[in-house]
């Protein structure tokens, strides 16, 4: 019987070690902040290409004739609420007539992100997001790129 347990941690040791944040990880707050006709999931971190990659998803909310909105801002703030980078990611169309309800935005950024800052997306308005987010969460990024 002992024999089996210890088989069953040295099993189960590699996942359990695989949900712990590794050394190039850090832990971010994201938030998003939609508007009345279109909601703006908050935004997830990964790499590709060489690079970070932001992004998460819009959706239409109503059975409305608005155009999506033009373009998505994504803003970078480390300690104390201060923008440190901002980047912009083309908002996808979410066509009416084909019955769209949600579509994906995302784009790339050089940033290096430290352990408790914040991403932060709204559509672009050409001033900063709301500091008030409609959607929050803190999730594992890779730091660098």
């Amino acid at each position: 019987m002992a024999r089996c347990r210890r088989f069953l941690l040295l099993a189960l040791a590699p996942s359990l070690a695989a949900c712990a944040t590794s050394a190039n990880e850090v832990r971010v707050v994201s938030e998003a902040h939609g508007s009345d006709f279109f909601s703006l999931g908050a935004p997830g971190v990964y790499k590709g290409g060489g690079r970070l990659r932001v992004g998460g998803r819009v959706c239409r909310l109503r059975r409305s004739t608005l155009l999506s909105p033009p373009a998505i801002r994504i803003e970078h703030l480390g300690g104390g609420a201060k923008v440190l980078d901002t980047a912009f990611a083309p908002s996808p169309i979410i066509n009416r007539s084909f019955d769209q309800a949600c579509r994906t935005y995302s784009t790339q950024v050089a940033w290096t992100l430290g352990e408790g800052d914040t991403l932060r997306a709204c559509f672009n308005h050409g001033h900063a997001c709301p500091a008030v987010a409609e959607s929050k969460a803190v999730v594992t990024a890779p730091s660098q790129p």
